[in-house]
């Protein structure tokens, strides 16, 4: 479980969280919420005790499992170390496997004692392996991979090779097999199909430990969790229920707070209105109001607190200079990596103006297509012929494009030459003017997405190819951004998991991942979305 004792967290000059106390009990299922940059997965890293807190204390017991929002490459004990290693490492089996795998290769290649002695170094490794429940822990770890949507292929895939979505699910199943006594996962839907998150929401409602868990998927939150605890202006509190039961009696709270608050200001400014009355009048009088003066500053100090309602994103992608009719174009383009062949002679001709998606599975090569066309992958058969006039911004999912070691008003000024007051001005639509000289990389995932999109605006593309650009998006933020882009008179080519937006931005056509095949959009195909 943890315990949590008035905690505060810091990040340089600014504070997230100040005089925090909470607990997570066995049996308890609690989502953490908030605005995006409020230290959500500021929090989590503390709790896990990746970082340190300014003050208060942490205690932890149990095993302890952290899921990551970040899709970096992990620490891996060989650099072949295969995606089923990675999951059965949870539990020290994987590196086990390991072994028994080399030591074949080595007995197979050896003669005389040396392979005698392989042998039997490889049978007692066999022997050790099925007495610590290796065979059946590896049934066990396949089971929930496909559950997760990784497939035996994909399972002996080297997770070094495997795309940030892919490394994800890996992750994630590392953490659920991982028989931990504890768990914190930050937004553990990203990257998963309708199948999975059913799977994982039923997983989550079994799940006998203490779980913690940041997502903004709501039906998650509504339907695997039984208690809030929200943060918001550097507190925390603790509300009963799901998620729409905490939009319920948030609301509630705030309007019973606004409303003794009221009194509380009615009640000062009649007391202060008698002592402008009495002070100077009649000694008697006066003792009177000195008396009340007195009533007035204590009433001040126990005024009740009422937060100032958050303020909003605001995104509006400047009105692009017009691309000639196809801006974008690609014929007989094929890519592999290895032995693994992602597609092969796709073509793909955009029109100005078009709103595109790309869809497919798992695996279908949808983000490596985005980034051929976007140039930041090269194609290992076919062209690309970028048109007239065309001026492309693309969007990456894992957030390539912010740097660990440059603050977020540089990373503006690399891409703009705007000057500084205007790239300031631009931050603050973003909510993040309060940041500027913070690093990028230390950014919440949610933070890193509104930077990359505010890096997108200042370049004034034609052509936006968005990967995956409402992940770790806040309900409110995901809107702002939606109304933008149906704004937006240019050229768009989309990959998203998101339903209910893509719906929303009523694409003209969808290229179907990995036959490259191309098809007008229509409302049944968001069914595909929803599985992919």
């Amino acid at each position: 479980m943890l315990i949590v004792r008035d905690l505060k967290i810091e990040t340089g000059p600014r504070v997230l969280i100040d005089g925090a106390s909470f607990s997570v009990q066995p049996g308890d299922r609690m989502g953490l919420v908030g605005r995006n940059g409020a230290g959500k997965t500021t929090l989590m890293r503390t709790l896990v005790g990746e970082t340190q807190p300014s003050a208060g204390t942490v205690t932890r017991t149990g095993r302890v499992g952290y899921f990551s929002q970040e899709a970096v490459l992990p620490g891996l004990e060989h650099a072949g170390m295969t995606a089923l290693e990675r999951i059965l490492a949870a539990r020290d089996i994987g590196a086990m496997q390991h072994r028994i795998e080399e030591t074949r290769k080595k007995m197979e290649a050896s003669t005389g004692a040396e392979r005698d002695r392989m042998i039997h170094r490889f049978a007692r490794l066999q022997d050790e392996f099925e007495a610590k429940g290796g065979y059946v822990a590896e049934a066990e770890a396949k089971r929930t991979a496909a559950n997760l949507g990784i497939d035996n292929e994909d399972l002996s895939q080297p997770v070094a090779t495997m795309s940030g979505g892919q490394r994800r699910r890996v992750e994630l199943a590392r953490i659920l097999f991982s028989e931990t006594d504890v768990m914190l996962l930050d937004e553990p839907t990203n990257h998963l199909d309708l199948d999975a998150k059913a799977w994982l929401v039923d997983y989550l409602i079994g799940y006998k430990g203490a779980l913690l868990v940041i997502s903004h998927d709501l039906p998650l939150l509504d339907e695997g969790i039984t208690s809030v605890l929200a943060l918001e202006h550097q507190t925390i509190e603790t509300y009963r229920g799901n998620y729409s039961s905490y939009l319920v009696e948030r609301d509630a709270r705030r309007a019973q707070r606004e409303r003794e608050r009221r009194q509380q200001d009615a009640e000062i400014a009649r007391l202060e209105e008698n002592v402008r009355r009495f002070k100077g009048s009649s000694e008697k009088m006066a003792r009177v109001a000195k008396s009340m003066e007195t009533r007035v500053e204590r009433m001040k100090t126990e005024l009740v607190e009422v937060q100032k309602r958050g303020r909003n994103v605001k995104v509006q992608f400047p009105q692009p200079q017009k691309s000639g009719r196809v801006p974008l174009e690609a014929t007989g383009v094929a890519k592999a990596y290895g032995d693994n062949v992602v597609f092969v002679d796709v073509d793909v001709a955009v029109e100005r103006g078009e709103h595109v998606m790309i869809m497919g599975l798992n695996g279908a090569g949808k983000t490596t297509l985005l980034r051929i066309l976007a140039g930041e992958e090269t194609a290992d058969l076919g062209d690309i012929t970028v048109g007239y006039q065309t001026t492309l911004g693309y969007y990456a999912q894992e957030h390539e494009q912010i740097h660990a070691g440059e603050t977020v008003l540089e990373h503006m000024r690399r891409v703009s030459g705007l000057p500084d007051l205007q790239l300031r001005s631009l931050l603050g639509h973003f909510l993040l003017a309060d940041k500027v000289d913070q690093d990028g990389s230390t950014l919440s995932g949610g933070e890193k997405t509104k930077l990359a999109l505010a890096m997108l605006m200042t370049s004034r593309p034609n052509v936006l190819l968005l990967d995956e650009p409402t992940n770790n998006l806040d309900p409110q933020a995901k809107e702002a951004l939606l109304g933008a882009l149906l704004q937006y008179q240019g050229t768009i080519i989309l990959v998203s998991h998101d339903t209910d937006f893509v719906a929303e931005l009523a694409p003209d056509r969808a290229i179907m991942m990995p036959e490259g095949s191309m098809h007008y959009f229509d409302e049944s195909m968001l069914e595909l979305i929803a599985l992919a």
